[in-house]
C-alpha cells in the first residue's frame, strides 16, 4: 500500500514542522536572555578573611561577571600591626579577538567598624588605572573592611587579585632596648677612639 500525500498536507506538516523549531528557538532565545541578564547584573561577594596577625600573606584571585560589581573583604585586627597590600586588574587579551578579562573603573577603599572611610587608595602615590597600593598601621579593631568596585567589560568579566602583607610593630620595650644596645655599641666605639 502506497500512501501519497498531496501539495496541501506537505505544506501542512512542513509549517508545523518548522513552528515547533521556531518554539523551540524562543525557548533557547529566552533562557539565554534570562542567563545574561544575571551576568549582567550588578554583582557584590563578601569575603570573611577573618582575625588577621603578623606577620602574615594572604592574596586571591577573583572573577566577576560581566557588568558592575562591589565586594567587601572583612577583617579583624587583634593587636597593632603594620599592612600593605595592593588590588590589581588581571587584563587579558588577545589580538584580533579583544578583552578576555578586564575591569574598568577599579576602586578601592579601606573603612572601618563605624563604616567611617579612612583611606581611598585610588588617590594614593603608587596606585594607577589598574593597580591600587597602600600601607599603614592597624589598630586593633572588629570588622575594618575593603570595597574593591568596578565594572567587569571583558568578553568572560573581569579578574583582580586582592593581595595584602603584615608584619608586627614593634612594642616600645623593644625600642628601649634597640635605643640601649645602640648606646652600648656607641660607647665602645667612643673608647676605643680614646685609646
Amino acid at each position: 500500500m502506497k500512501i501519497h500525500f498531496g501539495f496541501s498536507h506537505m505544506r501542512a506538516m512542513l509549517f508545523t514542522y518548522l513552528e515547533f523549531k521556531l518554539m523551540n528557538i524562543k525557548k533557547s532565545v529566552v533562557a539565554l536572555a534570562l542567563g545574561l541578564g544575571v551576568v549582567a547584573g550588578a554583582n557584590a561577594a563578601t569575603y570573611d578573611l577573618g582575625t588577621v596577625t603578623a606577620p602574615s600573606t594572604y592574596s586571591q584571585v577573583v572573577g566577576v561577571a560581566v557588568g558592575s560589581f562591589s565586594d567587601q573583604w572583612i577583617f579583624d585586627i587583634p593587636t597593632t600591626l603594620f599592612s600593605g597590600g595592593s588590588v590589581s586588574n588581571l587584563n587579558i587579551s588577545i589580538q584580533n579577538i579583544g578583552d578576555l578579562y578586564n575591569i574598568s573603573g577599579l576602586s578601592v577603599q579601606l573603612y572601618d567598624n563605624t563604616n567611617t572611610l579612612l583611606v581611598n587608595l585610588d588617590g594614593n602615590a603608587g596606585s594607577s588605572a589598574n593597580y591600587k597600593v597602600g600601607s599603614g598601621v592597624f589598630t586593633p579593631a572588629n570588622d575594618y573592611y575593603f570595597t574593591v568596585s568596578g565594572t567587569g567589560t571583558g568578553s568572560l568579566g573581569g579578574q583582580y587579585v586582592f593581595a595584602v602583607s603584615t608584619l608586627p610593630v614593634p612594642e616600645p620595650e623593644s625600642y628601649a632596648m634597640l635605643l640601649a644596645g645602640l648606646g652600648i655599641i656607641g660607647a665602645a666605639a667612643r673608647r676605643r677612639a680614646a685609646r
